[in-house]
């Protein structure tokens, strides 16, 4: 049979599949969670390497949006003030504590690190006889920040037993480029497709949660401390050592128990873009990697108790990297089809129409969305239009790469620069709740973690 009709074949279904998703995804309604004022205790932990562009900020939003957490930052041998500025912030406030993690056990991963700072905390004399079904852990990224609605999800969410994880709605904070020319256009092309990015994301995560288990999507992921002693009682990472060790977490907590479930949180958490073109490319050639890495997870997933809709989503995640060969060889071969007069699947006029306008009209639907809710003027909607090439040509120069290092194996932890914001001048918490330390550490650590971007 002719390879080019079968890829064309391959092509249409993977439409059809793309087109459904988005559109059932556009959908879903608002989520509404429950909220509490009190309730599960939470412990922020801040993976941070080189964060000192931006810890000081995240210390100070922490501190006054969510005053009665505790925050323990994970120093992944910085090279940078980073350890500095913490413990200036530690020393004259206990609800913050630092953990050290030194070279050569630095620097390598961010899952690894939040497995040994977990560890860690379970030594916290605090939590001696506590019930550790009433802790929740946040892992926030070093330029996050969270909004005052944020606690009170989480902790509505954590009154269902069955929640062992939640995931906040990362989003991201706009920025004045300074760059100006072609690369300054490109890099305010960059932020706005990666907001409207997640965007679109929070609705999949509507469909997602409908069958009971949100994705967790790395900034503002919440795990019960229960579920994460058991993990470790069981000689169990709860971050599987994957380069997309969110998704694979939420693997391991669907495979654990078919009745955990995984909330998903309407509250913003805001970080930075990324500007560079070039960073761009090697972040999500690590997010696509880390995607293929998590292949051997699809038989125990079909296994698992888990709904229809969760096997099929993450299905339809887990085997994209895959999937998306055919759109490469599809597209490297119209000059081959062009020159030597190659033919594949023969579709009439009318269904070429409908393969360009339904693609366009997915992506104006979003658009339009968008600009609703960040109340953007109506010049946006091309703009959005405009700039989806820039963004899409980003995205396929990362699949080579990706796929080049997955198969040599490299498992490179690529992490973005921190730029400076107009943020408020670093004044450290004072608080008046009692001293009660935790661990502060440098001695022998597992292999590391940095800071996820």
């Amino acid at each position: 049979m002719n390879p080019l009709f079968l890829i064309d074949i391959a092509g249409l279904l993977l439409f059809l599949m793309y087109a459904v998703h988005q559109t059932v995804s556009a959908l879903r309604p608002r989520p509404r969670p429950p909220v509490a004022e009190r309730g599960v205790t939470l412990t922020f932990l801040i993976p941070a390497m080189n964060e000192e562009a931006v810890i000081a900020a995240t210390l100070q939003n922490l501190r006054s949006t969510v005053p009665e957490a505790r925050v323990m930052v994970i120093d992944d041998a910085s090279a940078d003030a980073t350890a500095a500025i913490v413990e200036q912030y530690s020393r004259t406030d206990p609800m913050i504590a630092l953990l050290r993690r030194v070279a050569p056990e630095a620097q390598e991963n961010k899952g690894r690190a939040l497995n040994w700072a977990v560890a860690r905390l379970m030594q916290a004399p605090w939590l001696a006889g506590q019930d550790l079904s009433q802790h929740v852990v946040v892992v926030l990224d070093a330029d996050g920040r969270v909004s005052s609605d944020f606690a009170p999800q989480v902790r509505g969410a954590f009154q269902n037993p069955d929640v062992m994880a939640a995931q906040g709605w990362m989003r991201f904070r706009p920025v004045e480029v300074k760059d100006g020319g072609v690369r300054g256009l490109i890099s305010k092309m960059l932020i706005f497709q990666q907001d409207l990015e997640t965007f679109i994301v929070g609705h999949i995560q509507r469909l997602r949660a409908s069958g009971g288990v949100a994705s967790l999507t790395g900034n503002g992921q919440c795990m019960r401390l229960s579920y994460l002693s058991h993990q470790l009682g069981q000689g169990k990472t709860p971050w599987p050592d994957v380069l997309l060790e969110d998704f694979g977490s939420v693997m391991e907590i669907v495979l654990d128990n078919p009745r955990h479930r995984v909330a998903l949180l309407p509250a913003h958490i805001m970080q930075q873009g990324i500007l560079d073109p070039r960073a761009f490319v090697k972040q999500r050639a690590r997010w696509t990697q880390g995607a293929l890495q998590c292949l051997p997870y699809l038989t125990r997933l079909w296994k698992s108790g888990a709904s229809p809709i969760t096997r099929l989503d993450f299905t339809y995640f887990i085997l994209s990297p895959w999937l998306n060969i055919v759109l490469i060889v599809s597209i490297a071969s119209q000059l081959l089809r062009r020159v030597f007069g190659w033919q594949g699947l023969l579709l009439p006029e009318w269904m070429g129409v409908i393969l360009t306008v339904v693609p366009l009209m997915i992506q104006l639907n979003w658009a339009v969305r968008f600009r609703n809710e960040k109340g953007l003027s109506w010049w946006s909607l091309p703009y959005a239009l405009i700039s989806l090439p820039v963004y899409g040509a980003a995205l396929l120069c990362s699949l080579p790469l990706a796929y080049s290092n997955y198969l040599r194996r490299q498992n490179t932890w690529f992490k973005g620069t921190r730029y400076v914001e107009q943020e408020p001048t670093p004044t450290p918490h004072i608080s008046s709740r009692p001293h009660h330390t935790a661990p502060h550490t440098s001695d022998q650590p597992q292999r590391s973690l940095s800071s996820g971007d």
